[in-house]
């Protein structure tokens, strides 16, 4: 594979980084969410004030921490999409359309490659083989556009 077949390759992988990037930030929300569920609980449960201005205060600090991590994911997302429609561009010019599908459930559904052979039907060799042609083009739309 030449260099410029792995920069094709680390460009079109960058959906799935960031696709993970927001899975992560999911789940941290949801571990906030909790958080922010037992700080009101135990607002609510406090007695004496003081332990009611500790609670009120844990509270707001748990709920601007969730705030903060929903901006965060919706960042994410929005560059994720972004992410997703230049990949999804760059594949469509590709002009083949079994290299389109192959590059489709990889990069952009983010299939496994045993889940890409089976849809494909081709044999493991013939779609690795496909993969290099994909890279090839990739890499060639990615020169002539001067994103690479």
């Amino acid at each position: 594979m030449t260099d410029e077949c792995y920069d094709a390759k680390q460009w079109m992988k960058r959906v799935h980084i960031i696709a993970r990037r927001v899975e992560s930030n999911e789940r941290m929300l949801e571990v906030l969410q909790d958080r922010v569920n037992q700080a009101v609980a135990r607002y609510e449960n406090s007695g004496a004030a003081v332990d009611r201005e500790q609670a009120n205060k844990r509270k707001e600090e748990e709920m601007l921490e969730y705030v903060e991590q929903q901006e965060k994911v919706e960042r994410s997302r929005n560059l994720l999409a972004k992410e997703t429609h230049k990949v999804r561009r760059i594949i469509s010019k590709i002009d083949d359309p079994i290299l389109e599908e192959i590059a489709t459930n990889r990069y952009i559904n983010r299939l496994s490659w045993n889940d890409v052979i089976r849809i494909s039907n081709y044999s493991r060799a013939q779609v690795f083989r496909y993969h290099l042609h994909i890279l090839e083009k990739v890499a060639g739309i990615l020169r002539d556009e001067g994103i690479r």
